[in-house]
């Protein structure tokens, strides 16, 4: 599901998400994930479908005030912890979601595809994730290409392995 909450009205992509709060988002997003992937209770020994987590963090802008691909939101922790990661802990820790999907956006200044305090620190470190972590679609190669946060797409890639990336989203 896509797990971003409505933060400006004028979002092109409000109509996909569950609201602004991010406890009632969270709610839904673990029924929605648990329902998908479990399904049957009768026999939980098979996945019904993976369910991925997205767009992982801080993502709620298209092109205003910048395009999503240049975009790096400024967030402090206390914001962070309280507005943007509530959803996506239910949905990996309670949920169990198979798969997160990282956001072209960057989070002062760090690509999310290419943070291993994001990636490796909280998913599987602190919330004990044991799924994969895809890039929406070219955003790892935006490390690069974007963000200018790598001089070529070698070091972009070796960003995105190390933070803990598992596999590119697109072309």
């Amino acid at each position: 599901p896509n797990m971003n909450l409505v933060r400006d009205p004028r979002w092109g992509r409000a109509q996909e998400v569950y609201s602004e709060d991010p406890t009632l988002s969270g709610y839904l997003t673990y029924y929605f994930v648990h329902g998908s992937q479990v399904g049957n209770e009768s026999d939980p020994k098979y996945m019904q479908a993976a369910a991925c987590c997205k767009h992982y963090a801080a993502y709620d802008v298209e092109s205003n005030p910048i395009d999503r691909f240049h975009f790096s939101a400024t967030v402090d922790s206390r914001n962070m912890w309280e507005t943007y990661m509530p959803v996506f802990r239910s949905c990996v820790q309670s949920g169990q979601a198979a798969h997160v999907m990282c956001s072209y956006n960057a989070i002062n200044g760090v690509p999310t595809c290419g943070d291993p305090k994001l990636l490796n620190g909280i998913l599987r470190d602190q919330w004990k994730w044991s799924g994969f972590v895809v890039s929406d679609y070219d955003a790892w190669a935006q490390i690069h290409e974007t963000h200018n946060y790598c001089p070529n797409m070698t070091c972009a890639a070796a960003v995105g392995l190390n933070a803990g990336m598992d596999q590119e989203g697109g072309g």
